[in-house]
């Protein structure tokens, strides 16, 4: 049984439970109303009967050898239609509460279930990355050992530095994630896409059309989906890779010789994030290039 459902059945055994205490204690504070007030009624009829006789009763007011009664049936039926009444707005106010209970359930279940998936893409994504760092990392350990060269040497410094990005970036989008879209901030767009585009090693052909536009957004969110973007360009463009800045909009752009390269993940978690902090993500891929596009107008 889910930790949810087990909060579910608490909360109704919880408003059950109260509820019957507070029946119990309303009913017998009714009950004992009521009889206080039946005798104030007598007292009040019997003084009235002594100045006059004749003077006639209510039906629910017997009089029996010159003392007046209550008739208990009269009585009963009070105390059943208060409990009536009771029960079915009790009962309306329990089915609400229940019902609302269940929309944030809900709610709460499908925010973990998106953060679980979510951070399970993360750590396949690093785990990944790590391992194609890595592989060219010993490639080139190897050129280095049979040839020394200062480009190569180059190259090993910015796929580490790159790779210590990519950790760090990673670490506080984990760190981040329950407040991704709470924090939000007036950014440049054009200062944080060149201060990204600065931190890539790459040999393509990179060509930027960039206008001041300024963004109120999580910053952190949004620097990581554009550092995920680039490193998706660079990483599958053949020969060219073109950024340009809208009045609302970033597109970026790069030929490709094979659209099936690469698993997509990154272009899932800039998915994610993009919906978090409530910018449209679209991609498309044709046969020689890919086009992805981050919408900053509301949904």
């Amino acid at each position: 049984m889910s930790f949810q459902t087990r909060l579910f059945i608490t909360l109704v055994v919880a408003v059950i439970t109260a509820l019957t205490v507070i029946n119990f204690v309303t009913l017998y504070f009714f009950i004992e109303q009521q009889q206080r007030n039946e005798k104030e009624i007598i007292a009040v009829y019997q003084e009235i009967l002594k100045l006059n006789k004749t003077y006639p009763l209510p039906a629910h007011i017997k009089n029996y050898q010159n003392e007046l009664m209550m008739d208990r049936s009269y009585a009963h039926q009070r105390l059943k239609e208060y409990s009536k009444t009771l029960l079915i707005w009790e009962s309306i106010l329990v089915l609400i509460l229940l019902f609302l209970f269940y929309r944030v359930l809900i709610v709460m279940v499908k925010k973990e279930r998106e953060t679980e998936d979510f951070l399970t893409l993360l750590i396949f994504v690093l785990s990944h990355k790590i391992g194609n760092f890595i592989s060219v990392i010993k490639i080139n350990i190897e050129i280095l050992k049979i040839k020394p060269d200062q480009a190569i040497f180059d190259r090993l410094c910015s796929q580490c530095n790159l790779l210590n990005d990519e950790i760090k970036k990673t670490m506080d989008t984990i760190k981040k994630l329950p407040f991704l879209s709470k924090n939000r901030e007036k950014v440049n767009v054009k200062q944080m896409l060149l201060n990204t585009v600065s931190k890539f090693y790459t040999e393509q052909t990179v060509r930027i059309t960039a206008r001041d536009v300024f963004l109120e957004t999580n910053p952190e969110t949004f620097e990581t989906i554009i550092f995920l973007l680039l490193d998706n360009s660079f990483k599958y463009a053949d020969n060219k890779v073109h950024i340009k800045i809208f009045n609302n909009a970033i597109a970026i752009r790069n030929d490709i010789s094979d659209v099936s390269k690469g698993a997509g993940v990154g272009l899932q978690i800039v998915n994610f994030l993009s919906k978090k902090i409530g910018l449209n993500f679209k991609y498309r891929a044709k046969t020689d290039h890919f086009l992805v596009l981050i919408d900053f107008q509301k949904r």
